[in-house]
């Protein structure tokens, strides 16, 4: 009787023993597994938000102009100011950061001005530019822009007038901000240089040059 119990007592801590062992390892099972892979990066990829077409009005003042006449005497330069407007249209590709594209603009320079009895004043002018821009933000956009420029020029004095087509060239720089996600604002500086071109008012035929500079404020909408 006394072995049969010293049996059962044996076998009940073989037992035991066996369950703690197994409980253990499963344990170190657990410890061991390896830890789970980092997550994967996320890439993020540029959003084109100012490619494509645009179109939008400028208004603006010009000032610090000059024109250069001959008559009544050589050096009787024109100084000439005033506001300017112009509608604008253009299209932009995008490349990462990198904007680039081609904008033309129509509109009226009203600058004037007077000296020793000669008067110059501004009329249709317009414009067809290359730009290239950084997007510094999703919604702002710095630009450089220049091209060729053309206005129509009359220059009077006591004999008479004469009105002439200008050719030449301008350049500047601007900033684009989006209002919404299809409306921007714009604020352009522009430098613009016209070539000589006669005149002949009545009293003698005189060469003529003009330059402006111009300060434009603009709203657009993308399409």
């Amino acid at each position: 009787m006394k072995a049969s119990k010293n049996l059962i007592l044996s076998a009940a801590t073989a037992v035991g023993l066996v369950s703690i062992a197994g409980a253990a390892q499963a344990a170190d099972v657990v410890m061991d597994q390896p830890p789970a892979p980092p997550a994967a990066p996320v890439i993020s990829t540029p959003i084109n938000g100012w490619e494509g077409g645009y179109a939008g009005i400028a208004l603006g003042y010009g000032f610090s102009g000059e024109t250069a006449a001959g008559l009544p005497a050589p050096g009787n330069d024109i100084e000439t100011d005033g506001f300017v407007g112009n509608g604008f249209a253009g299209w932009n590709w995008q490349s990462g950061s990198f904007v680039y594209g081609i904008e033309g603009d129509v509109g009226y320079n009203g600058m004037k001005g007077s000296n020793a009895g000669v008067e110059s004043k501004g009329g249709v002018d317009g414009t067809l530019r290359a730009r290239l821009g950084v997007a510094a933000t999703e919604n702002l956009l710095i630009y450089g822009t220049a091209g060729g420029a053309a206005e129509r020029l009359k220059v009077s004095d006591a004999a008479g007038s004469d009105t002439n087509t200008m050719l030449g060239w301008t350049a500047g720089a601007g900033v684009d901000a989006k209002l919404t996600d299809k409306v921007f604002g714009r604020v352009e500086y522009r430098y613009t240089k016209f070539g000589s071109e006669s005149f002949n008012t009545g009293s003698g035929a005189q060469d003529v040059k003009d330059s402006s500079n111009k300060i434009l404020f603009g709203l657009g909408m993308q399409f």
